[in-house]
Formats: C-alpha cells, sequence, structure tokens
C-alpha cells in the first residue's frame, strides 16, 4: 500500500490547525516546530498532523475529510528503523494505522507494518507485508497480545542484505531471507523511505470491510513518537556505497547474520498463538507455497 501514497501532493502548510477534542495533548504548532521536522515531510493533509508534549508526539488524524501521512526527507538501504506507537483508542473499525518503508515505481520494495481498526472489545490486528521488485502477497496476521491503544510500545525493522526482520517490542515475529541464489528477489538495490500514515480503510481494514469506519466516532487519533533510523543513507548517485561492511553498521553484525534460538522461539511462539493468517498456508491463493515458506531459517 505504500506505493500509492508516494503518489500523493505534497503539500505542506505552514500551520497545522488543531481540532477541538483532541484525544493526545495537542496544542496549535506547526509542524516545522515538531522534533521531527528535519527526518521527515508532510505528504497528505497537514491540518490533520497534531503536534503534542512539547514537539515530541506527532498525533496523526482521521476526520472525515481525509487521513494524512509523513515521508521522511531520506531513503536508505538497510539499518534500523523503528518508532513507538499507540492506535486510536475506543472504536476504530475502518481505520488503518502504518509505519512502513518503501521505495518508489512500479517494481517497488516495501515492508509494512499496518494495524487494522476494531471495533471496541476486540482484538487489535497487525498486517504485516513484504515487497520486493514488485511483488508483494506475503500477508502475515496476527492478534497482538496486548491492548495497542493503552500504551506505546516499539514496532521495529532491521535490514541488511541477508534478512529483513519485523519485531514487537523486541519480540521477533517475522524474518523475511535473502534467497536471491534462488531465483526470489530482494529488496537490496532501491532505497526506501520511511512513512506514518492514517486513513479510511473501510473496504477492507476491518473483517474484510464488513465493518466500516463510524465518523460519529471521529476524530480517530494514531500517536508516533521516538523515531529511529540508524541505517545507511541511500544515494542514488553512488547506489552500492551502503552494500558494503562500514564501520558502524551494527546491523550488518554476526548475530543478525543468523536467527539465534531464543529469537527462533520468541517467533514460534507468536506464530502458534497468535497468528490468524499466514499467506504461506493458504493453498487457494498458493496451492505450491513460495520458496520462503518452506526454506529453513539461517
Amino acid at each position: 500500500m505504500g506505493y500509492l501514497v508516494t503518489r500523493l501532493l505534497f503539500v505542506l502548510m505552514c500551520c497545522a490547525m488543531m481540532m477541538k477534542g483532541s484525544v493526545g495533548q495537542g496544542t496549535i504548532a506547526t509542524f516545522q516546530e515538531s522534533a521531527y521536522s528535519s527526518q521527515f515531510q508532510v505528504v497528505w493533509q497537514p491540518n490533520n498532523v497534531w503536534i503534542s508534549n512539547q514537539g515530541q508526539v506527532l498525533e496523526l488524524v482521521v476526520t472525515q475529510q481525509s487521513g494524512t501521512a509523513l515521508q521522511s526527507l531520506n531513503s536508505y538501504l538497510f539499518g534500523s528503523f523503528r518508532v513507538d506507537l499507540k492506535l486510536v483508542p475506543n472504536d476504530s473499525a475502518g481505520v488503518l494505522t502504518s509505519f512502513y518503508l518503501s521505495s518508489n515505481g512500479d517494481r517497488h520494495d516495501e515492508v509494512d507494518f499496518e494495524f487494522l481498526g476494531n471495533s471496541t472489545g476486540q482484538p487489535y490486528v497487525l498486517q504485516t507485508n513484504i515487497f520486493a521488485a514488485g511483488v508483494g502477497g506475503r500477508e502475515q496476521r496476527i492478534n497482538l497480545w496486548f491492548d495497542p491503544r493503552d500504551d506505546f510500545h516499539t514496532y521495529s525493522v532491521i535490514w541488511n542484505p541477508t534478512a529483513i526482520t519485523l519485531y514487537i517490542d523486541n519480540v521477533l515475529i517475522r524474518v523475511f531471507q535473502n534467497h536471491e541464489a534462488q531465483g526470489q528477489a530482494y529488496p537490496n538495490a532501491q532505497g526506501m523511505n520511511v512513512y506514518s500514515s492514517v486513513f479510511d480503510a473501510s473496504s477492507w481494514a476491518t473483517q474484510g470491510g464488513l465493518v466500516p469506519i463510524d465518523f460519529s466516532q471521529a476524530p480517530f487519533v494514531s500517536s508516533y513518537t521516538n523515531y529511529g533510523m540508524d541505517s545507511c543513507i541511500f544515494d542514488a548517485t553512488n547506489p552500492t556505497a551502503c552494500s558494503y561492511p562500514q564501520a558502524g553498521t551494527w546491523w550488518n553484525a554476526q548475530e543478525y547474520q543468523s536467527i539465534p534460538a531464543n529469537r527462533i522461539d520468541q517467533l514460534q511462539w507468536v506464530q502458534a498463538d497468535y497468528m490468524i493468517y499466514n499467506y504461506c498456508t493458504d493453498n487457494v491463493r498458493y496451492p505450491t507455497p513460495p520458496f520462503e515458506c518452506t526454506a529453513p531459517l539461517y
């Protein structure tokens, strides 16, 4: 889904107007007064980016008129990417909250965290997906083992030439390994920007679109803070620069070239107790499982 946002017109306005009734601690402030203005730009509806906690928290808002989205000013090739996120409180059916990496073009690469809104009292569902050279269809969905509306939790990606690993509060939830030698595309040549967005996805986000958004509950506010991008900035004039080991690129360390036993235990726990959909076991879509679904972990 990230490539759609990259096509939106950049309309950064000088003032982010606050709306009465914010569930956060919003104050009238411009995005440029936030702690993240040197890292991000607003690419969709700046009025729906609210600033709180002395510029440390970005509240991304969905109203009946619009959602909103941010894009990093730099693109990156390999590294660590994280954010602390607190999701829409109360009834959020139909609302999609996301944090993801994406390049541009028809053969884009992408790594998604997508939080599918829910009706009050239901588990919150996280969907992850990975695109390589324009090919996605690798959705996995899990019920979160905590209520992500009550407090901030950390969602992170570590991406190196060997594997992409996804974490929640430092718990491994997904691995996508490099199998280029077996003919499978892997994201290792295109710089990806970092995105955050919230919008009305009633057509599919909650129970496959059966539960539409209830705008009487608006505004819907997801809060983002503590962005971390410890990574290699991509330079299109020297596209291979990030591919070579460099001092300080800890994400290339040996512990991230293979999956240690304790991490495998975490992954198996998540898959056994919380996974509700896995493209690898969807025999209708994939009568023959994709290669990465049967390949052993490094």
